[in-house]
């Protein structure tokens, strides 16, 4: 089951799933980025496939999001990971079993892919729900630390933005991954000097 929300030209596929218990917003946050729109309540026994198009650092790329259902067979979950670039691990700050539960999806995923070097963005979702929350920011920033991924702590309800800013990040790690050598480091030359110069310009206003 598949959506596409443009018209397709030559593009760079990057291939994404997102991971973690029931609860945590999985769903809600594919169909967030998709559509802009946050509908709270589902329950889809079957895995999606979301897609669309988004123009990343100047390259149109080709996304596909592939949502699982929650109670999948290890045998389903080990074919995804083969298949994805990078992952989405999600857990909610007001059920802390699904904190505890990210350690062994990252196993999973690094003995799968036999390597530690996938791209992976830790998303620490509803933020908005400040009230019961039972993981700190800080213990969300240093499990992302211990697991080598990167974090995000934001609310699929309350911010669109956040959630394509995560989605985002994630996707420039998978096309720096897919950059071959070379390109990379003089990719990464370009953004050090970009930042330089940016640097070098707000010092010179202050002055």
């Amino acid at each position: 089951m598949g959506r596409q929300c443009t018209n397709r030209k030559k593009m760079v596929p990057v291939k994404l799933l997102i991971l973690g218990v029931q609860n945590t917003g999985k769903t809600a946050l594919c169909v967030r980025f998709i559509t802009k729109r946050f509908i709270g309540e589902y329950d889809h026994k079957k895995e999606v496939t979301y897609r669309c198009s988004r123009t990343v650092d100047q390259e149109t790329v080709d996304v596909e999001i592939l949502d699982l259902p929650c109670k999948s067979s290890v045998a389903s979950v080990e074919a995804s990971i083969r298949w994805a670039d990078g992952f989405l691990l999600l857990y909610s700050i007001t059920q802390r079993s699904s904190f505890l539960e990210i350690p062994r999806l990252k196993t999973l995923i690094d003995k799968t892919k036999q390597s530690l070097a996938f791209p992976t963005v830790l998303v620490a979702n509803k933020a908005d729900l400040e009230i019961g929350r039972k993981v700190t920011t800080e213990e969300g920033q240093r499990l992302a630390k211990d697991l080598g991924c990167g974090f995000r702590e934001l609310s699929v309800a309350d911010a669109a933005l956040s959630v394509e800013a995560a989605v985002l990040q994630l996707i420039r790690l998978v096309l720096d991954q897919q950059r071959p050598l070379p390109d990379r480091r003089s990719y990464m030359l370009t953004v050090r000097h970009a930042l330089t110069r940016k640097l070098t310009r707000s010092k010179t206003m202050q002055w």
